[in-house]
């Protein structure tokens, strides 16, 4: 379990980029690299606590540490927006001996084709939490298929030409299925669910274009079918974007994002490109969301790759490996961005005085050796 190397995982993010074997600080020479700070400057440790000699301190401890009980598989069907029957698949990993109520932490996965199954939605993301005691639901967000695809332009008015075929679907779809998976779920807690889900303690998160199903739920806009659209739903109380949508993706502006007001947590980096995106606009949505619990984790180092802030390590040991990098790198990546988001979901849905606390440190940073920068507004 990735939180009991936790400690181990410190101790190589300390070590200097040059130190870990190259390939793990970023390159002057690369266009995203311009904007990060000098991962090399680490700020001054303070007196006791959390230092390069006591990392155990720096690292954030959820209470508890539970098995996983056999995953559950859930249909949602519910009728969309263009009358036609939509079904997705949810999984449910429950925590084995923790205290319920469980409070809830909702994942969308990203990418355009969408999803059948949602055994492996977030399944890494799944351990962690459930470990941590949380109730953690994987929602597939299934495809459409191009009969599908036509009826829903019809119904926005959207030409059938090149202009419907280049709609990116889910970008609707993930919010609406989000809202029904809710409606579902809250009918479910006056039954199979009651006394053992607390949905009054929600979370919705998501990776990539996950990430803007969560913005779009919080109260950002979007254009979309033809149109700047929004579907804000009160009942989340709070988000976390990994490799966060920003600026310029995918009908996203500066201005979609000022209306978010509720807490959230973006999770990115230098390196968290895909062929589509660029990292510099991942930093834009926490600068300028309405002040009040926002933070961002902004990994300075190249070899944290796209699929890092998803939990995942293998992209960023094939870019060490193919950099001369230092592959153990990699470990301290997912122990960094593990510790931000269960701190962040235990300060804002168990108002637990320790996560709060390592909110409001400096720990990532010092961890580090500044190769994490941790920002709050």
């Amino acid at each position: 379990m990735v939180r009991r190397r936790t400690l181990a995982t410190l101790l190589l993010a300390v070590l200097g980029p040059a130190a870990c074997g190259g390939g793990g600080g970023p390159d002057a020479t690369a266009p995203d690299a311009a904007a990060a700070p000098d991962a090399t400057t680490a700020p001054d440790a303070p007196s006791g606590g959390c230092s390069a000699s006591d990392l155990a301190a720096c690292a954030y401890d959820p209470p508890g540490d539970y098995a996983e009980l056999p995953i559950i598989l859930r249909d949602v069907t519910y009728t969309d927006v263009s009358g036609q029957s939509r079904t997705v698949e949810i999984a449910l990993h429950r925590p084995d001996g923790a205290p319920q109520p469980w409070p809830v932490v909702i994942w969308s996965h990203g990418g355009a084709a969408g999803q059948t199954s949602a055994v492996n939605v977030g399944a890494e993301w799944g351990r962690a939490f459930t470990a941590a005691g949380y109730l953690f639901i994987g929602i597939a967000h299934r495809g459409r298929d191009q009969a599908s695809r036509e009826q829903m332009c019809t119904h926005f008015g959207v030409p059938l030409t090149i202009e419907c075929a280049q709609v990116k679907y889910l970008h609707w779809d993930r919010p609406n299925d989000l809202r029904e998976v809710l409606d579902y779920l809250e009918a479910q807690a006056t039954g199979p669910l009651a006394g053992v889900a607390d949905l009054d303690k929600l979370l919705y998160a998501g990776h990539s274009a996950g990430s803007g199903g969560g913005s779009i739920v919080a109260g950002a806009s979007r254009l979309i079918y033809g149109g700047v659209r929004t579907a804000p739903d009160p009942r989340p109380k709070a988000f976390i974007g990994a490799s966060m949508e920003g600026e310029g993706d995918d009908g996203f502006t500066a201005d979609s994002f000022r209306p978010i007001a509720r807490p959230h947590l973006t999770l990115s980096g230098v390196g968290d490109t895909t062929p589509e995106a660029t990292a510099p606009p991942r930093r834009v949505p926490f600068e300028v969301m309405m002040p009040g619990d926002k933070y961002r984790l902004w990994i300075t180092e190249l070899a944290a790759r796209h699929t890092s802030f998803n939990h995942e390590e293998q992209s960023c040991r094939d870019f060490q490996t193919s950099n001369g990098g230092d592959v153990a790198r990699c470990a301290a990546y997912t122990a960094w961005v593990e510790s931000a988001a269960l701190a962040f979901a235990d300060a804002q849905l168990r108002d637990r005085a320790e996560a709060h606390a390592w909110l409001a440190s400096d720990n990532l940073a010092i961890a580090s050796g500044g190769a994490a920068e941790w920002a709050r507004r």
